[in-house]
Protein backbone atom coordinates (compact mmCIF):
# COMPACT_ATOMS: atom_id res chain seq x y z
CA UNK A 1 0.00 0.00 0.00
CA UNK A 2 1.41 3.30 -0.27
CA UNK A 3 0.28 7.49 0.29
CA UNK A 4 2.22 10.01 -1.48
CA UNK A 5 2.86 13.02 0.56
CA UNK A 6 4.35 16.03 -1.92
CA UNK A 7 4.62 17.99 0.95
CA UNK A 8 7.62 16.72 2.28
CA UNK A 9 9.60 16.49 -1.25
CA UNK A 10 8.39 16.10 -4.56
CA UNK A 11 8.88 12.20 -4.45
CA UNK A 12 7.58 11.32 -0.92
CA UNK A 13 6.18 8.49 -0.79
CA UNK A 14 5.09 6.44 2.02
CA UNK A 15 4.49 2.33 2.24
CA UNK A 16 3.27 -0.61 3.65
CA UNK A 17 3.50 -3.72 3.32
CA UNK A 18 1.28 -6.36 5.12
CA UNK A 19 1.18 -10.31 5.58
CA UNK A 20 -0.80 -12.69 7.16
CA UNK A 21 0.79 -14.46 10.36
CA UNK A 22 -0.47 -17.90 12.00
CA UNK A 23 0.86 -18.79 15.70
CA UNK A 24 0.25 -21.75 16.55
CA UNK A 25 0.92 -23.10 20.34
CA UNK A 26 0.22 -26.19 20.69
CA UNK A 27 -2.87 -26.74 18.28
CA UNK A 28 -4.38 -23.34 18.96
CA UNK A 29 -4.52 -21.21 16.21
CA UNK A 30 -4.29 -16.92 16.69
CA UNK A 31 -3.73 -15.11 13.74
CA UNK A 32 -1.73 -11.49 13.02
CA UNK A 33 -1.54 -9.19 10.39
CA UNK A 34 1.94 -7.72 10.13
CA UNK A 35 2.85 -4.03 8.62
CA UNK A 36 6.04 -3.10 7.61
CA UNK A 37 6.05 0.80 8.03
CA UNK A 38 8.46 2.82 5.77
CA UNK A 39 8.91 6.05 3.08
CA UNK A 40 11.05 7.10 0.55
CA UNK A 41 12.79 9.62 3.02
CA UNK A 42 14.64 6.73 4.60
CA UNK A 43 14.73 8.04 8.19
CA UNK A 44 16.55 6.23 10.87
CA UNK A 45 14.29 7.21 13.34
CA UNK A 46 11.35 4.45 13.33
CA UNK A 47 9.62 6.19 15.98
CA UNK A 48 8.25 8.59 12.79
CA UNK A 49 6.73 5.40 10.89
CA UNK A 50 4.88 4.54 14.05
CA UNK A 51 2.75 8.01 14.56
CA UNK A 52 -1.29 7.29 14.02
CA UNK A 53 -0.51 3.21 14.12
CA UNK A 54 -1.27 1.98 17.29
CA UNK A 55 -4.63 1.35 16.01
CA UNK A 56 -5.70 1.27 12.67
CA UNK A 57 -8.84 0.69 10.07
CA UNK A 58 -8.80 -1.66 7.02
CA UNK A 59 -11.14 -0.89 4.38
CA UNK A 60 -12.38 -4.41 2.92
CA UNK A 61 -14.69 -3.16 0.33
CA UNK A 62 -16.17 -0.36 2.71
CA UNK A 63 -16.36 -2.81 5.37
CA UNK A 64 -14.29 -1.09 8.23
CA UNK A 65 -12.16 -3.34 10.78
CA UNK A 66 -10.62 -1.67 13.12
CA UNK A 67 -7.71 -3.23 14.27
CA UNK A 68 -5.23 -2.59 17.33
CA UNK A 69 -1.99 -2.79 17.48
CA UNK A 70 -0.72 -6.06 19.43
CA UNK A 71 3.30 -5.20 19.60
CA UNK A 72 5.95 -3.21 17.50
CA UNK A 73 8.57 -6.71 17.86
CA UNK A 74 8.33 -10.51 17.42
CA UNK A 75 7.43 -11.42 20.46
CA UNK A 76 4.93 -9.35 21.20
CA UNK A 77 2.84 -11.91 19.34
CA UNK A 78 5.31 -15.20 20.62
CA UNK A 79 7.84 -15.04 18.11
CA UNK A 80 11.59 -15.15 18.23
CA UNK A 81 12.50 -13.70 15.42
CA UNK A 82 10.37 -11.76 12.04
CA UNK A 83 8.46 -13.21 10.20
CA UNK A 84 8.62 -10.90 7.52
CA UNK A 85 12.17 -9.59 5.69
CA UNK A 86 11.82 -5.58 6.11
CA UNK A 87 11.44 -4.12 2.51
CA UNK A 88 14.10 -1.54 4.18
CA UNK A 89 16.53 -1.65 7.19
CA UNK A 90 14.69 1.66 8.56
CA UNK A 91 11.11 -0.01 8.13
CA UNK A 92 8.94 -0.54 11.66
CA UNK A 93 7.18 -3.65 11.60
CA UNK A 94 3.92 -3.62 13.59
CA UNK A 95 1.81 -6.51 14.62
CA UNK A 96 -2.27 -6.66 14.77
CA UNK A 97 -4.49 -9.24 15.75
CA UNK A 98 -7.04 -10.49 13.22
CA UNK A 99 -9.40 -13.75 12.99
CA UNK A 100 -9.63 -16.01 10.74
CA UNK A 101 -12.89 -14.58 9.52
CA UNK A 102 -11.12 -11.10 9.15
CA UNK A 103 -8.49 -12.63 6.75
CA UNK A 104 -11.35 -14.01 4.62
CA UNK A 105 -12.76 -10.61 3.96
CA UNK A 106 -9.72 -8.67 2.89
CA UNK A 107 -8.92 -11.72 0.59
CA UNK A 108 -12.16 -11.69 -1.09
CA UNK A 109 -12.26 -7.75 -1.33
CA UNK A 110 -12.06 -6.04 -4.36
CA UNK A 111 -11.23 -2.38 -2.98
CA UNK A 112 -8.72 -2.27 0.34
CA UNK A 113 -7.55 1.16 1.99
CA UNK A 114 -6.43 1.38 5.20
CA UNK A 115 -6.88 4.43 7.50
CA UNK A 116 -4.59 5.23 10.52
CA UNK A 117 -6.22 6.70 13.74
CA UNK A 118 -4.90 9.45 15.67
CA UNK A 119 -4.06 13.29 15.96
CA UNK A 120 -3.71 13.38 11.89
CA UNK A 121 -5.05 10.16 10.37
CA UNK A 122 -3.45 9.55 7.09
CA UNK A 123 -5.00 6.68 4.18
CA UNK A 124 -3.20 4.28 2.28
CA UNK A 125 -4.33 2.72 -0.91
CA UNK A 126 -3.27 -0.42 -3.12
CA UNK A 127 0.09 -0.23 -5.01
CA UNK A 128 -0.53 -1.13 -8.78
CA UNK A 129 -2.50 -4.36 -9.84
CA UNK A 130 -1.92 -7.16 -6.74
CA UNK A 131 -2.47 -9.93 -8.04
CA UNK A 132 0.05 -12.16 -6.95
CA UNK A 133 -0.56 -10.91 -3.70
CA UNK A 134 -4.05 -11.55 -3.43
CA UNK A 135 -3.18 -15.47 -4.73
CA UNK A 136 -0.55 -15.83 -1.87
CA UNK A 137 -2.69 -14.43 0.68
CA UNK A 138 -5.64 -16.98 -1.14
CA UNK A 139 -3.26 -20.01 -0.38
CA UNK A 140 -2.32 -18.79 3.36
CA UNK A 141 -6.21 -18.77 3.90
CA UNK A 142 -6.64 -22.19 2.47
CA UNK A 143 -3.67 -23.77 4.50
CA UNK A 144 -5.32 -22.08 7.67
CA UNK A 145 -8.98 -23.89 6.27
CA UNK A 146 -8.31 -27.25 6.56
Amino acid sequence: MYRDNPSRTAYARYYLHLGPIEVNRTGTCQYFLWIGIWDTMQTADRSQHRDGFESIVLFADCDPLLLDLTGWTADAIGASESVYLKPVTSAADAYYRVTADQLRLITEATDIRLRTTGASPKEYELWDDQRAARNNLTQFLHLISL
